[in-house]
């Protein structure tokens, strides 16, 4: 499963999972909530605080450089011109939703709870998972068992296999939620270390993370390794150093790829394997990039960054050729693939960045700009399917391109 679908999910679970280990993606969850947090409080006027900083510093330190042409915004409007409503309301479920997780455009997950899902220290809690095959039309509740106490998440790997964090203990299904079973928070299952996992199972954790499961994974290492999940340690690592508790994150794209990103400080490190893990190399250094993103099929990949002077850089072989400006209020940047980039607005609003214009979808602009208090995130689904996540409702963008169907749900 991609990084960029799950990355808030992995963010809330190391509240519930503690210390036993650090899933991949945490810290870049981390660093990107931080940096959601930090663009909250530009709205609230505290800019000048921030230009105080070190970002501020950096930002100065560019200011005779060349600026970066913006994108001419146009409007193309997306089939039908609205937006398709779905609301997820199970007959006799308890609770509201507080969990909805898709893994393609046609398969996701839902939990009921009669409980605040993200306080550890809930009690009494009536929870109901459901699955949906059909975009969200129709809801099927699965046989969840009695739920422990505490924060509950759902961390889904496809339409089968499910594991719900609940408390200090998992809850797994690998056969669509006929049946469950139960595992505790420092001993996950192998379905769960593969949910935890990119799609062919390869996660960064400490060594222990592979060892039996005696509650041996909970013991910390001075450097994390990439590790396959089935299979023994890698005989070959990265050229990077990999902290715990630093900033690093590991994706996989659908032909296999792998991409692992460090950032320390103002400095982002970009290694790429090909033969998975079995050898890797290290792409050249992009002065002020702070992300990357690659599409689903993993075919493009693109440095990204979003504060002022923004910019991108896409790859062409082994080096990175400068791209088309992103919007001055851009938010989160994702690569749909074919060049194209999906681009939302920390204001509220969607669009693409397709040949060096910036397309505009109007059918989200006033949807994505009901509440102040959240920005829309964006990513891809592994079948090239658009989600964006705005406060408790998703939309699903379906299609190709700048062509999309969207359907919302809430």
């Amino acid at each position: 499963m991609p990084d960029t679908v799950i990355e808030k999910s992995f963010a809330e679970f190391e509240v519930a999972a503690g210390a036993t280990f650090r899933p991949p993606g945490v810290a870049e969850a981390q660093r990107r909530i931080r940096v959601r947090r930090r663009r909250r409080g530009l709205l609230a006027g505290l800019l000048a605080l921030l230009l105080a900083g070190p970002a501020g510093t950096y930002a100065a330190a560019h200011r005779g450089d060349p600026p970066v042409p913006r994108p001419i915004p146009t409007v193309s409007p997306t089939p039908g011109g609205k937006v398709i409503e779905r609301k997820i309301a199970l007959p006799g479920v308890p609770g509201g939703l507080t969990g909805l997780q898709f893994v393609d455009s046609r398969t996701g997950w839902a939990l009921f709870d009669t409980c605040d899902s993200n306080d550890p220290m809930a009690r009494g809690c009536r929870r109901t998972v459901a699955r949906t095959t059909d975009g969200g039309t129709t809801w099927t509740v699965v046989a969840l068992p009695e739920a422990p106490d505490g924060a509950a998440y759902l961390l889904p790997r496809d339409g089968r296999t499910l594991t719900v964090v609940a408390g200090r203990r998992y809850l797994v299904t690998v056969d669509g939620g006929a049946t469950f079973s139960s595992s505790p928070l420092d001993s996950p299952s192998a379905a769960t270390r593969r949910a935890m996992a990119t799609p062919n199972g390869f996660v960064v954790a400490c060594p222990s993370f592979l060892g039996p499961g005696d509650g041996a994974r909970g013991k910390s290492c001075d450097r994390q390794q990439v590790l396959r999940v089935d299979d023994d340690p890698l005989p070959q690592q990265p050229p990077v150093t990999l902290r715990p508790g630093g900033e690093h994150a590991l994706m996989e794209g659908g032909d296999g790829r792998l991409w692992l990103t460090v950032t320390e400080g103002d400095r982002l490190t970009v290694v790429t394997s090909d033969d998975r893990g079995a050898t890797w190399r290290k792409l050249p250094a992009v002065v002020g990039a702070r992300s990357l993103t690659v599409s689903p099929d993993g075919m493009d990949a693109w440095l990204v960054r979003t504060d002022a002077p923004n910019g991108t850089w896409r790859l062409a072989g082994d080096r990175w050729q400068p791209g088309p400006g992103v919007p001055d209020e851009t938010y989160e940047v994702a690569a749909a693939g074919d060049g194209i980039l999906v681009v939302s607005s920390r204001y509220g609003g969607l669009g693409f960045v397709a040949d060096g214009r910036y397309v505009d979808v109007p059918e989200l602009r006033d949807a994505l700009r009901s509440n102040p208090d959240d920005q829309p995130a964006v990513a891809m689904l592994p079948d090239g399917t658009v989600q964006i996540r705005y406060g408790g409702t998703q939309f699903l963008g379906i299609g190709r391109g700048v062509e999309r169907t969207w359907i919302r749900l809430s």
